[in-house]
């Protein structure tokens, strides 16, 4: 086996050894003209392939990119198209909740346990979830809306009609002082309970305990403003409030 593979390796060397000087042969018997098309041949095949190799890298390259563009236009319309949709807060799922900004699991199962007790009448009333403040607010408030249910619907309906009947009477006739209508509105924010407090805009029940844990520690407030400094409450919410609520 040793010397058969050994004639091998000869018989191998043998004919790479004679096709080389059957070449070298033809080349000596070529004339000159055909020796310089030869090689002006081999010239144009090599230029050919120098040529033409960036084209070829290209259109791959362009194959690629176009490839990719495709796919980002498509989750760039896909996207808009998502974010586009508004979720109904009093009707949405636990997963479309969670589809909002600042929105994850334990979130989204406070909403849903908030509005089990009562409906949202208002979007801004969502800030009365535990955890979600007015900087969470802000990033959700243009993807939420509200269904307001067919009673609190006649209820707001009514109290429209009475608030005209109200402004079509004589102000001499069966009517209180301007004044004294303003105080009777107004919630004195030192002595109010919890149920009180919630009448207020942008409070929950969260936010009434926290302004009765503040006045219960720091004492009664001493002017209205100094409701900003309960927790949850800036200026958005007072701005809400300030023409409800007294310290007297």
């Amino acid at each position: 086996m040793i010397f058969s593979n050994f004639d091998r390796r000869n018989s191998g060397e043998n004919t790479s050894s004679s096709l080389f000087e059957n070449i070298k042969a033809l080349h000596k018997k070529a004339s000159a003209s055909q020796r310089a098309f030869f090689i002006l041949f081999a010239l144009i095949i090599v230029l050919s392939g120098v040529l033409y190799q960036p084209s070829y890298n290209k259109l791959v390259q362009e194959s690629v990119y176009g490839q990719e563009e495709n796919l980002e236009v498509a989750a760039e319309s896909a996207q808009r198209k998502y974010t586009s949709s508004v979720i109904d807060i009093n009707t949405a799922s636990l997963e479309e909740l969670q589809t909002l900004p600042g929105i994850g699991p334990s979130k989204a199962r406070a909403i849903v346990k908030y509005r089990e007790k009562q409906q949202f009448s208002k979007i801004e009333d969502i800030m009365n979830v535990p955890g979600i403040g007015e900087k969470t607010f802000e990033k959700l408030k243009d993807r939420i809306k509200v269904s307001i249910p067919n009673n609190q619907s006649l209820q707001n309906t009514n109290q429209t009609l009475v608030t005209n009947n109200a402004e079509n009477q004589p102000t001499n006739t069966y009517s209180t002082p301007p004044s004294i209508n303003k105080t009777e509105q107004k919630i004195n924010i030192n002595t109010a309970g919890i149920e009180e407090l919630q009448k207020l805009p942008g409070i929950g029940p969260a936010k009434a305990q926290e302004i009765i844990n503040y006045r219960t520690k720091n004492g009664p407030f001493r002017s209205i403003d100094e409701i900003m400094n309960v927790k949850g409450i800036g200026e958005k919410t007072f701005e809400k409030m300030k023409d409800m609520i007294t310290t007297r």
